[in-house]
């Protein structure tokens, strides 16, 4: 054993019960005020791309418990999220948003038609936006970081290739498919990750020889 390696053991009371129980402390715990506030359907403390994680992160905890009670809260965030001015925000940004409402809508299915189809239409709303971020300028393919960025990252691709992917599989638009597969083939060939399986930050148009038409350096944020 490395120095870097532990063992690890369960508890006596680490049973199935016992870790649901902390899981509902916990989500109880995010869906209360000062951390979550029902009138103006936000997590005030958090910017904006945490906050759609937060609203993930409780969907997911809903769909994989049954239980019900937080799903008004989700509902609440939806209506009240700022939109227009995450148009504004960067590329993982909105890909984030993409994410909460694909999400969404899997567990509105055959519980609520009318917000799943919401809850879609949003989703691929932000999902063209963020496509907008793809460039075949630079480095062979990629997608920046952001508007009026030179910058493309690791956090980014990973994002547009996973939605791409989950977009594929609700809309069965071939442009989607097409779109993760490229974008899969980029980030895999682009240098961001070595040798060893690191996954890199990201690249600029300034250095190290990493695509026949990309002269690119590994840099970080």
């Amino acid at each position: 054993m490395t120095p870097l390696q532990r063992e690890f053991s369960a508890s006596d009371n680490d049973t199935s019960d016992a870790r649901l129980e902390h899981l509902q402390s916990l989500v109880q715990t995010l869906q209360l005020s000062p951390n979550f506030r029902l009138a103006s359907g936000s997590y005030p403390h958090a910017c904006e791309w945490t906050s759609t994680v937060l609203a993930t992160i409780l969907i997911d905890y809903c769909d994989l418990t049954g239980d019900n009670q937080y799903f008004p809260d989700f509902v609440a965030f939806y209506h009240n999220q700022p939109v227009c001015h995450l148009c504004t925000q960067k590329n993982d940004d909105k890909l984030w948003v993409v994410m909460t409402y694909l999400r969404g809508a899997a567990y509105a299915e055959g519980r609520n038609e009318r917000l799943r189809t919401k809850f879609l239409r949003r989703a691929k709303f932000f999902y063209y936006q963020a496509k907008r971020g793809w460039d075949d300028t630079t480095c062979g393919g990629g997608m920046y970081w952001g508007q009026c960025s030179k910058y493309k990252n690791a956090v980014t691709i990973e994002l547009y290739v996973t939605v791409s992917i989950r977009m594929y599989e609700v809309f069965r638009e071939e442009a989607m498919l097409h779109a993760a597969i490229r974008g899969w083939v980029w980030f895999k060939q682009s240098g961001l990750i070595n040798a060893e399986g690191l996954v890199n930050d990201g690249l600029d148009e300034n250095g190290r020889y990493v695509h026949p038409r990309c002269s690119a350096t590994l840099i970080q944020k």
